[in-house]
């Protein structure tokens, strides 16, 4: 008894020991499930695109492979070579912050990375990766890489970059936005970077005009991004400027270029990075700016062909303006072709030209609606619409046909013909006798009787007339 009263006392004891150790296990491992909850909440959603989280976002689409960061606000792009193996555009170096956007509201300037200031997210969106950035109460600047569509010619991919600021704020306000990104590729053999019309810069360079450079490129010479910066729909920036990337890390706004240096600093050494600053705009609450740029991005040897796709897409910019200026045109004169053959009663051709601008829905307005509206009437009448034309057609006016009132009588006039009154009872009107077949039978009737002046039957014209009278005025009724 002694040996099974030790054993169940040691039961005993290791259940109590185990207990408290399994509760706090199981505290631990719901406060982790409780902190990735709540790391995966909903931080921001953008009208038209959808929910932002601040969690991360990995996914390839094209050649091109996206890593978003939506907790910390960074973000890194990854050309795909032919073995699919990923080779990065900036610098992987500190979770990839070296690479930016900075907001300027008023005088104050935000790094849009730093979550001491803004709340950060990002998600997957149809055509690449969009990141979101918001100042409480501020501003909000939403940023998206979208691939572009390029004909077949066009090797690499083109990635449309678009940030859209959003005053938050109560009051008008003052808004400028800055892009840094910190290249790797053209740093391993030194060319840093060129341009349409230089091919190696290797110190600081400042652009205040784009017409000639037009793009500057950073290249290993295996994989390249291209950074259109003119042309085409992209935002004319105000300044570029290429310089070691910790000069362009600093906090104030506007980076100081001195001309002669080259790429190195204290703390890094050939270190390269480019910097895109648009001008101020004023921003009334609830108001939005938007800047754009391109990236023309090739692996594998293969030229950039980003300057041919700007020439390519400005010319289907142009064209599609052309052809909206032509569809207002071409509109028009359908919309006027149409009318005309209604007015001319061609209610099926009117209807056919209507039919074809209404297939469109930029031409639905109100003009093109009420004249379907007017053909459909005639195409398809209601009876009421038949009853109100035939009495519109007829010209028979029966007041003109009664006996005429206040005048004297003459001398050994004929004692009228007594005639007797008729009372129509608009209840006793049926169905039968508002068909718009019936009333024109009764017009017709009484027409063919007063155009009988040999026989005229006063009786029988009086009946009618009365019988109409009651027809039109329970019609008023309906």
């Amino acid at each position: 008894m002694n040996c099974l009263v030790k054993k169940i006392f040691v039961l005993i004891s290791l259940s109590v020991f185990l207990l408290p150790l399994s509760a706090k296990e199981l505290d631990k491992t719901q406060k982790k499930a409780v902190k990735k909850a709540a790391k995966m909440k909903v931080v921001e959603v953008v009208e038209d695109e959808g929910a932002f989280q601040a969690k991360k976002v990995v996914f390839s689409l094209g050649k091109m492979k996206y890593l978003l960061k939506g907790a910390l606000g960074t973000y890194q792009l990854y050309v795909l070579d032919e073995k699919k193996n990923p080779v990065p555009v900036f610098s992987t170096q500190d979770e990839f912050s070296s690479t930016f956007f900075d907001l300027k509201i008023d005088n104050r300037v935000y790094r849009l990375n730093d979550s001491s200031v803004t709340v950060t997210g990002a998600r997957r969106g149809d055509l690449g990766g969009q990141m979101v950035f918001s100042v409480p109460k501020k501003a909000r600047v939403f940023t998206k890489y979208e691939k572009m569509a390029a004909p077949a010619n066009l090797k690499g991919e083109v990635i449309k970059v678009t940030s859209t600021i959003l005053n938050r704020s109560t009051k008008t306000q003052t808004f400028a936005l800055k892009n840094v990104m910190d290249t790797v590729l053209g740093e391993k053999d030194g060319s840093h970077f060129s341009t349409a019309v230089e091919e190696n810069l290797k110190k600081e360079r400042c652009f205040r005009k784009l017409d000639e450079a037009k793009w500057l490129l950073s290249s290993d010479g295996e994989t390249s991004v291209q950074f259109l910066l003119y042309g085409a729909d992209v935002t004319p920036p105000e300044m570029v400027i290429v310089s070691n990337k910790d000069f362009l890390s600093l906090p104030s706004w506007t980076p100081q270029v001195g001309g002669d240096r080259n790429f190195d600093s204290v703390l890094s050494y050939n270190n390269s990075a480019l910097c895109i600053m648009w001008k101020d705009v004023v921003l009334e609450p609830g108001q939005i700016a938007t800047f754009v740029y391109y990236m023309a991005i090739n692996s594998d040897g293969e030229k950039c062909m980003g300057e041919q796709f700007i020439s390519w897409y400005e010319n289907k910019l142009n064209n599609k303006e052309v052809e909206e200026k032509y569809s207002v045109k071409e509109f028009e004169d359908l919309f006027q072709e149409a009318l005309a053959k209604y007015e001319a009663e061609e209610y099926k051709e009117a209807y056919d030209i209507v039919m074809k601008l209404w297939e469109n829905p930029d031409n639905q307005n109100e003009r093109l609606k009420e004249l379907k509206e007017l053909i459909e009437k005639k195409l398809n009448p209601s009876e009421e619409d038949l009853l109100k034309e035939a009495f519109s057609e007829n010209d028979y006016d029966y007041e003109e046909d009664m006996p005429p009132s206040g005048l004297p009588e003459p001398e050994e006039a004929p004692v009228p013909e007594e005639v007797p009154e008729v009372n129509f009872d608009l209840n006793s009107i049926s169905a039968e006798q508002m068909n718009p077949e019936y009333v024109q039978g009764l017009i017709n009737r009484i027409n063919a009787l007063e155009e009988n002046d040999d026989s005229i039957d006063r009786n029988e014209i009086l009946k009618l007339h009365a019988e109409l009278d009651a027809i039109l005025e329970k019609l008023r009724h309906e």
